[in-house]
This record gives C-alpha cells, structure tokens and sequence, in this order.
C-alpha cells in the first residue's frame, strides 16, 4: 500500500508527492530527498524534478545525476542559482497521478481507496473508509459508520474480499471479526 494524502477523492491530474527536499547543499546544487513512496528507484529514471515550495511556487529542476541511497535520494540539479538552490528546502517533489508507479495486481494507493463506501457480504453499506494505516503486519482500514462510530478492518484477504475503485465500493467480511 503506498500512501498518498488527503481524504477526499482527486481528479486523475492532481499531484501526489513523492518525496521531500530536508536539505540543501547550495555549492554543490544538491538536493536531499527524504522519499515518500513505496518505490524509491523511481527516481534513477528522473531527468528533472518537478517541486513544490512553501510558498506555493512549482519549479521544475533539471537534474545532471541522481543516486539513490538506503536512506535518501541525492539530486544534482544544474541551477546555477544559489538563492533558487536555498529556496528548495522543504519543498515537495511532486509527480502527477498519472505518473504514480504502477502497482501489481491486488494493490492500491491509499489515496485511491479513501473515500469508498465499504458493504459487508450482503451489500449492507458499514460506512466510509477514512484513512488506511500502514502497520507492519498489514494495512488497517479505518471506516466510519453515519453515526461516526469507528471499525478497523485489517487489509487481508480473509476480510477485503473485492476492491473496485470505479464503482467506489469494497466489500468486506465483517463476520471474521465477530
């Protein structure tokens, strides 16, 4: 499961972060990015950078080399700007949603499921899922009932049995939790 942000459903061109700029090296023109997806070695393939400041500003960075770590991602950018260089820090590295890593069969963006409306196995509707939490041993569905009441559903093929983003509904079954 790779997360993505807010809780209300976004058109297919909306920008999804990726990572996010923790340091700067302004006579190097290096980029730290701290990576925020589920597939770091995206960005071995990146030419350029498009980023999102705190003040709202999008930039797009070309890069000259871009090494992957363990820890981080180092972008060499070729600005020759020290100000545009200092001004990155904190910025967001953004991609369209278009542009997400393709994932295998059976998985989903957190983003893409927040929001379905989640029905037990006779089609009664429980409620809405609200967030999905990453947890070592599996993802945990928080749905929200009308009343507001929570249930945690754990994201496993003994409870989500089907996913279908374009009709907007999963379908779990609840009496594995009883």
């Amino acid at each position: 499961m790779s997360s993505n942000g807010p809780n209300d459903r976004q058109s297919d061109e909306s920008d999804v972060i990726i990572g996010r700029v923790v340091s700067v090296n302004v006579p190097k023109r290096q980029l730290r990015i701290a990576p925020e997806t589920s597939y770091p070695e995206r960005f071995e393939s990146m030419r350029e950078l498009r980023l999102k400041t705190g003040a709202g500003a999008e930039v797009l960075m070309a890069l000259d080399e871009i090494r992957v770590t363990h820890k981080a991602i180092i972008a060499n950018t070729r600005s020759e700007s020290d100000e545009e260089i200092a001004s990155l820090r904190g910025a967001s590295v953004v991609v369209r949603r278009s542009e997400r890593h393709p994932l295998p069969e059976d998985e989903y963006y957190a983003d893409d499921l927040v929001g379905l409306a989640v029905k037990d196995t006779c089609g009664n509707v429980i409620g809405k899922l609200c967030e999905v939490w990453e947890t070592p041993a599996n993802d945990v569905y928080q749905v929200l009932d009308d009343g507001g009441r929570e249930i945690l559903l754990p994201a496993i093929e003994d409870v989500i049995l089907e996913v279908d983003i374009e009709g907007g509904v999963i379908i779990a079954d609840v009496t594995t939790l009883i």
